[in-house]
């Protein structure tokens, strides 16, 4: 069912729940997640979130025929049998073999030790359509960068990672 080659162990806790929202090549290409758990909402309609990207190669890179990896797949195999869709479905069109590597990136992030290549801590403003950096670091090329300092607030241009980052996570009114 999924066809990946490579080798990292499962590690994570149940105390993080990272879905898929987007992509970004910078260096490298790499699949981005927010976690769902550990949203924080304020009462003025702006919502925290970290979110990570791994590279695509260490995600295709999973040996899941090594036994440290069975539990990546056990779990992956379970959302699929009960019909999980991933929430990046409900803002965009996937097929279902999209669905199915989808399914497997959100549980490699959960359960994987892979390094990502970015963090950012977002402060989304839904009412105003607009985002944040509160918390940046990212990994290019073997050199680090980090940053925690707020960036100014930006309107969010209507296609793009922020966009998505908006539909899924802003009610709609």
């Amino acid at each position: 069912m999924f066809a990946f080659i490579g080798g990292a162990a499962f590690a994570q806790s149940a105390s993080v729940d990272w879905k898929m929202y987007g992509a970004v090549s910078f260096g490298e290409s790499g699949v981005c997640f927010y976690d769902a758990k550990g949203m924080r909402g304020g009462p003025d309609g702006t919502i925290r979130v970290w979110t990570k990207c791994l590279r695509q190669k260490d995600l295709d890179g999973i040996d899941f025929k090594k036994p440290a990896n069975n539990t990546i797949l056990n779990e992956a195999a379970k959302k699929m049998l009960t019909g999980y869709m991933p929430p990046i479905a409900s803002v965009e069109t996937i097929d279902d073999d999209q669905k199915t590597a989808f399914i497997s990136y959100e549980v490699t992030a959960d359960l994987s030790n892979l390094k990502p290549q970015s963090r950012i801590y977002y402060e989304l403003n839904c009412p105003e359509r607009m985002i944040r950096e509160l918390s940046m670091s990212f990994e290019v090329k073997g050199k680090s960068t980090f940053q925690d300092k707020p960036r100014e607030w930006q309107y969010v241009p209507p296609e793009g990672n922020g966009d998505r980052l908006l539909r899924l996570l802003c009610p709609v009114k």
